[in-house]
């Protein structure tokens, strides 16, 4: 910790610093996998348990490498990973990287290696890379724990969920500048009836008897050049495709009084009583579709 202090170390680095150890600790552990098929596969090489520790030690790896650089990184896992585990599992890999580093030597001491030695002594060498790597991540691990000792958290990783969380009213592409007002408010009022001048568009004594809705769906013949009166609202009597009726002075008298071919119209009643038994409209009832 006091090193890391003399050093000026930023604590919001530590999550980039802490997945970047990690990053490098995998490509070697890849290139020390990759070099231990070669060597089995050399002439005159012995396959014993002195290049067979660091061959197998690549995979034990990968769940450390996945644990300690993913797990403290998001907010719903960070409680998985406290500082006192991730200083734990890094020193127990440290010894085990140190230990492959001296194994994969004594078999090179040992005269195993064969027609691969060069090969062999490649991997001691990043072997010990590998090692170097692990001490400098217990390093960084043991000055999260004194940080999080002292301060009740893990040195950056908490603003990490706060940069990702974004206002959900605010919206996700904005071509705003990045700063307070980086991302301009969502526009929600969908109601845009800007086309009704009135302040009640829906009145229906401005209209007569009919309402806005009903009058402008109400049905129109194909040859009608002027818009329908405003009738009866239970009158849905259809007009003929020949005759277009001038709108008459009485709206409760029937428009379609002309002669000629009607398409069938329900007579349209004066005044609605409750009282009156139902009436059937007069029609050819009598015919069926068989």
């Amino acid at each position: 910790m006091a090193l890391f202090e003399k050093l000026d170390f930023d604590p919001d680095k530590v999550p980039n610093v802490k997945l970047g150890l990690h990053i490098a600790q995998a490509v070697l552990g890849l290139v020390i996998f990759i070099m231990e098929i070669v060597l089995f596969t050399a002439t005159d090489s012995k396959i014993n348990g002195n290049n067979g520790w660091p061959f197998g030690l690549c995979f034990l790896s990968i769940p450390a490498w996945l644990y300690l650089a993913m797990t403290p990184r998001f907010e719903r896992t960070r409680r998985a990973a406290p500082a006192s585990v991730m200083l734990v599992i890094d020193c127990i890999f440290t010894i085990f990287w140190l230990s492959a580093f001296a194994s994969q030597a004594a078999y090179n001491t040992a005269n195993s290696c064969g027609q691969a030695c060069t090969v062999s002594k490649a991997i001691v060498g990043i072997a010990f890379f590998e090692t170097l790597g692990w001490a400098m991540s217990t390093a960084v691990s043991t000055y999260t724990l004194r940080y999080s000792q002292l301060n009740g958290d893990l040195p950056g990783y908490e603003k990490l969920g706060a940069e990702q969380n974004i206002d959900p009213d605010k919206a996700a592409f904005s071509m705003a500048p990045h700063d307070e007002e980086a991302y301009a408010p969502v526009n929600m009022d969908d109601h845009n009836d800007d086309h009704h001048s009135e302040s009640n568009p829906y009145d229906a004594d401005s209209y007569g008897s009919r309402p806005l809705y009903e009058a402008e769906t109400s049905y129109r013949p194909q040859h009608t050049t002027s818009p329908a009166p405003l009738d009866d609202p239970f009158d849905n009597s259809y007009r003929t495709h020949s005759v277009s009726p001038q709108p008459p002075h009485d709206p409760y008298a029937d428009p379609y009084t002309t002669t000629g071919p009607k398409i069938y119209a329900p007579p349209a009643a004066d005044e609605y009583d409750d009282g009156r038994p139902v009436q059937f409209p007069t029609g050819n009832y009598d015919r069926t579709l068989h």
